[in-house]
C-alpha cells in the first residue's frame, strides 16, 4: 500500500520590498539610490528578487519613491524582475519605515501573510525554510537576528523559550540586533499595530518603524519569535562604502 504524499498548498505570502529612502550611491554625477548599485553585474534589487522569487504562493509588491521611479524606471525595473508585481508609488519620503511599510499594507488582504524585505541590506538565506519554521512554531510574528551593539539596528529581547519580549529602534537592549525582514501571520496584524504605534506616538526621532509594532502584538498576547541567522548571513547596504567593501570581499 503506497504511503499517503502531503499536498497541503502553501500560504498566500505577500512579498513588500521596501525600496524607499536609501541614500544616494554617486556614480557619474548620477545619484542613484543604493538598492541600484551593482554587485557581480546586478543590481542590489535584482538580488533580492532572485531571492525572494523563491517563496512558495507569493506576490511581489514594490514600493518606492515617485521621483525616484520616474527618474530611474524603477516600476518597469520590478516588472521585469517580477511581472506579476504590484507596485506602489509614494510622493515623498514618510516619517519611517513603519509609515512607508503601512502604505504598501494597506492594499494586502487582512487574512494574507506578510513580509517585509528592506532594500538596503542584504540577507543570505532560504526563505521558504523560514517561513515553515515560523508556521509550525505557530507564530503570529517573526524576524531574523544576528549579533551586533550597533545603535543603527533595532533589537529584540528574549525570554528563556526565544519569544520576543520587546522590540527597541535604534537601542541595544541586547545583542540581537533585527536583519530588516519582518513576518507577520496576518497583514491586518500589522496595519493595526502599525496605527497604534502612530495614535500613542511611539516614535524615534520623529520616524515610526516596523519593529516596535511586534510589542503592540505583544501586548495582545500574540506570539513573535526569531531565527538566527548564520555568521556573515547578513549584509548592510545603507551607505556606499558597505556597498564597496562588500563588492570587494566578493571579488576576492
Amino acid at each position: 500500500m503506497k504511503s499517503a504524499v502531503s499536498s497541503v498548498t502553501p500560504k498566500k505570502i505577500t512579498v513588500i520590498i521596501l525600496a524607499v529612502g536609501s541614500p544616494p550611491l554617486v556614480d557619474d554625477a548620477t545619484p542613484y539610490p543604493i538598492f541600484l548599485s551593482e554587485i557581480d553585474q546586478n543590481s542590489v534589487l535584482e538580488i533580492i528578487a532572485a531571492r525572494i522569487a523563491k517563496i512558495k504562493n507569493s506576490q511581489e509588491h514594490y514600493v518606492f519613491l515617485e521621483s525616484q521611479a520616474t527618474r530611474f524606471h524603477l516600476s518597469q525595473i520590478a516588472s521585469l524582475l517580477s511581472p506579476s508585481c504590484v507596485i506602489t508609488k509614494i510622493s515623498d519620503e514618510t516619517k519611517g519605515s513603519g509609515c512607508t511599510a503601512l502604505l504598501g499594507a494597506c492594499k494586502v488582504d487582512p487574512e494574507s501573510e506578510l513580509l517585509f524585505i528592506s532594500a538596503n541590506e542584504l540577507v543570505d538565506v532560504d526563505f521558504n525554510e523560514m517561513l515553515d519554521d515560523f508556521r509550525k512554531r505557530d507564530l503570529d510574528g517573526g524576524t531574523l537576528i544576528f549579533k551586533s551593539l550597533h545603535p543603527r539596528y533595532s533589537f529584540v529581547s528574549l525570554d528563556e523559550k526565544n519569544f520576543v519580549t520587546y522590540a527597541a529602534q535604534r537601542e541595544p537592549i541586547s545583542s540581537n540586533a533585527t536583519a530588516g525582514i519582518f513576518w507577520f501571520k496576518k497583514a491586518g496584524d500589522f496595519v493595526e499595530a502599525i496605527k497604534q504605534l502612530i495614535l500613542k506616538d511611539i516614535h524615534v526621532d520623529g520616524s515610526f518603524f516596523i519593529a516596535p509594532t511586534f510589542n503592540e502584538l505583544i501586548l495582545r498576547h500574540k506570539r513573535v519569535g526569531v531565527m538566527p541567522l548564520k555568521k556573515d548571513a547578513y549584509v548592510p547596504l545603507k551607505t556606499e562604502q558597505q556597498v564597496i567593501e562588500f563588492a570587494n570581499k566578493r571579488a576576492i
